[in-house]
């Protein structure tokens, strides 16, 4: 039995976790990969409670003082490291995360081309250089650590190689072979995966107190992440963006040639930067898989027929338009440059609608 009670379907990593923390022989720092929606940030809150609690020596109570404010992200010793522009204002990162805890599933992220900088690292030590406010040490938890660059990670490793007495560094990441191999050597991975469909309905059941059926449709286009269709089970009245999928694919469908294809893709990946358009890729291939549903007289699963309708797309089109976002996002993990990445899944799916589309 492990530590996790909040997190379900993740048993190796919880294993990997609750013999570590039980027999007392922690790591001084971990690395939670795997795809985002998955839990790993809510089972990096579940081990700094453990770390902090006074009540329960086995784990964590979960309604002591010290418990609630790592839960609510306000115990002064265990702080998150997000990813940002040189622009993002601090009431910006208050905002998103007040607007986590109100629905428990917005991910802790910003739009754009966002890095971890040197100074936040900076920032990181000066923490861990000074007495916890509490006596149980220090819990930072740094968010897509991959995003940091090569100054922020090298000055890291200092950390990484000589950490302070009483101090626990998570890094998490959906894109762990980016991280510098210096910096993985140095922490102890711990791997999330994907859930089955079957676990995933369940959680949108006990969480949402939804049907099993429209659970089970959710599950089916969620890639194994309860995060992703716990938000889309809420997506109903959601009033579409610049970048959703329906405004983006008919946008790309009114392209008069390759070359605009190609603008419109390096605009979108401008805006939402390498996370956000991997999140986009995934968001593409269930709205699709949605108008693909639609053309076999089967109803949508996480769009309305109003989002999906007047597409003029047909089957054989929808399965090509799934399998160039499927590899766009399989080439944005590998590395690939954002607008190469999407312009080759922009420019496929404008190709097809124009010669094998209808009007």
């Amino acid at each position: 039995m492990g530590i996790l009670k909040k997190v379900r379907g993740q048993e190796k990593a919880d294993e990997l976790i609750g013999r570590a923390y039980t027999s007392g022989r922690l790591s001084h720092a971990y690395l939670f990969a795997g795809p985002s929606g998955v839990g790993r940030l809510t089972a990096a809150l579940e081990l700094a409670a453990a770390w902090m609690c006074r009540v329960n020596d086995k784990g964590y109570c979960g309604e002591c003082r010290d418990c609630r404010r790592v839960f609510d992200f306000q115990h002064p010793d265990v702080m998150l490291t997000i990813p940002a522009m040189g622009s993002t204002d601090p009431e910006d990162v208050a905002s998103l995360i007040r607007t986590r805890l109100e629905d428990g599933v917005t991910p802790i992220r910003f739009e754009g081309n966002t890095r971890i900088s040197i100074d936040q690292i900076r920032e990181l030590q000066d923490r861990l250089s000074m007495k916890a406010y509490e006596d149980r040490g220090h819990v930072e938890i740094i968010l897509d650590a991959d995003r940091m660059g090569v100054e922020a990670a090298n000055a890291l490793l200092k950390t990484l190689e000589e950490p302070p007495e009483d101090t626990v560094l998570i890094l998490l990441s959906s894109r762990w072979s980016a991280l510098l191999p210096t910096v993985r050597s140095r922490t102890h991975l711990v791997r999330f995966r994907r859930l089955g469909e079957d676990i995933v309905r369940d959680i949108l059941v006990e969480r949402l107190g939804i049907e099993p059926e429209r659970a089970a449709e959710l599950a089916l286009s969620s890639d194994g992440r309860p995060g992703t269709a716990l938000a889309r089970a809420d997506d109903s009245g959601r009033e579409p963006g610049d970048n959703d999928p329906a405004s983006v694919l008919r946008m790309i469908r009114e392209c008069a040639s390759v070359s605009c294809a190609l603008s419109l893709a390096s605009e979108v990946s401008r805006k939402l930067g390498r996370e956000g358009s991997l999140e986009f890729c995934r968001d593409m291939q269930a709205f699709i898989h949605d108008l693909r549903r639609g053309e076999t007289g089967m109803s949508p699963i996480s769009h309305s027929r109003e989002e999906t309708g007047g597409m003029g797309l047909d089957e054989e089109a929808c399965a090509l338009g799934v399998e160039l976002f499927r590899k766009a996002e399989a080439r944005l993990a590998g590395n690939v440059m954002v607008n190469i990445a999407l312009g080759a899944a922009f420019t496929g799916i404008w190709d097809r609608a124009r010669g094998g589309g209808r009007d």
